[in-house]
């Protein structure tokens, strides 16, 4: 009997470390969207957009009228929208059967946009009308999408298009870099307390020549100086290598776990594939870092549905990079979520006009054909990023 009591103890005691760890993950996670309330609507004016009414398969995106966002609270502007870009946490929101839990139906498509300012709140610092500009929307807690003709929203979330590049590419570039950015932040945090710079660090990045890889390639190899190795197929190596990596391992003819060896971090965006394979191996060496990269797998996910499948990796953050850093077993993990952050974009917009990074653009479709685009992205074989064309804007 004292057995069984003391075998309870702990499964309390376990129970209740995971319930106090998902909770802290869930409120912080809920805290980063909710501080931008989103727009009102506005029933007097109209404008075009890419929505689906129920999830499920591309074919439910359909191009609309629906009422435009209603302008401005004191720190909002209004964008008319030039182009959007697509990524896959779009396909994987509008396949998801319980969309509804975090963003409300009818749901306009889109994240990543870039436009012109046409008006601002009284309280709106930096901005004007008729500046380009670009920026990510909140993932969560609003039924608005990039892939609209107007956009209202805080101006906190935007920054100004790149001198050296067109506002049609720089619709590219918010979410992947926001993502590549957030990622490192942990791992150059835990180094520069231990008084280490990332130069010459090693990295593995999966997925190269897709669209956070081809950007992640170019801010761990020309901003923080690491060596980047990654993986790609044989005729997208000489892409990757002309954005900075290192090495390059064909992924359909060996395993990245038999050819590395011995990294600091692995930055994996296909973690339905990589992700054990990675931690049962010697591809990072011991207190490596290895980032989960969340919602970038290519696969029809239904074990997604699966709340632990949910709360597994924030679970492994916890208890693989306790491990590390008390007892100096094993690497940290890392998985934290994207989000708004024009701090970042700032930062992302002078490395392009300091040519340490370019977009990299697979293909334009229209916004009558958002519903075929997300078929093509789904498909896994884009190069760099697929952006949608919405309408025209004077830069």
């Amino acid at each position: 009997m004292a057995l069984i009591w003391s075998i309870l103890k702990v499964l309390c005691l376990n129970a209740t470390l995971v319930l106090l760890v998902l909770t802290y993950e869930f409120y912080h996670l809920r805290e980063s969207f909710i501080r931008y309330a989103p727009a009102l609507s506005d029933p007097s004016q109209t404008m075009r957009a890419a929505q689906f009414r129920v999830p499920g398969e591309p074919k439910v995106i359909q191009v609309e009228v629906i009422p435009r966002p209603k302008c401005c609270e004191p720190t909002q502007v209004l964008i008319k929208t030039g182009t959007g870009g697509l990524n896959p946490v779009d396909f994987k929101m509008r396949r998801n059967p319980q969309i509804s839990a975090t963003r409300a139906l009818p749901v306009v498509s889109g994240y990543d946009f870039s436009g012109q300012v046409q008006q601002i709140g009284e309280k709106v610092l930096g901005f004007k009308p008729g500046d380009t500009v670009y920026g990510m929307l909140p993932l969560q807690g609003q039924s608005w999408g990039a892939f609209q003709e107007y956009i209202v929203t805080n101006y906190s979330i935007i920054a100004h298009v790149p001198s050296k590049i067109s506002a049609r590419e720089a619709a590219g570039l918010p979410l992947v870099g926001l993502t590549s950015l957030h990622a490192l932040a942990p791992v150059l945090r835990a180094w520069q307390r231990e008084g280490d710079s990332s130069k010459g660090k090693k990295i593995l990045i999966h997925a190269g020549a897709g669209g956070v890889g081809s950007f992640a390639i170019q801010y761990c190899k020309n901003v923080l100086g690491m060596y980047v190795a990654t993986t790609a197929s044989s005729g997208k190596a000489d892409l990757v290598k002309s954005l900075g990596a290192d090495e390059v391992v064909d992924y359909k003819t060996t395993k990245f776990e038999d050819a590395l060896r011995g990294f600091d971090v692995v930055l994996d965006t296909v973690t339905q594939e990589y992700e054990e394979r990675t931690l049962s191996s010697n591809v990072l060496k011991a207190g490596g870092h290895y980032i989960n990269v969340l919602s970038s797998d290519w696969e029809d996910n239904t074990r997604e549905q699966n709340p632990i499948f949910i709360v597994k990796p924030f679970l492994r953050k916890w208890g693989y990079s306790l491990l590390a850093d008390l007892l100096g077993v094993g690497v940290h993990y890392h998985c934290d979520p994207v989000q708004p952050d024009a701090q970042g974009l700032r930062s992302i917009g002078s490395w392009v006009d300091s040519g340490l990074i370019k977009p990299v653009v697979d293909r334009f479709f229209g916004l009558d054909q958002v519903d075929k685009a997300h078929e093509y992205l789904e498909q896994g074989h884009a190069t760099g990023k697929v952006l949608i064309e919405i309408g025209t804007i004077t830069e």
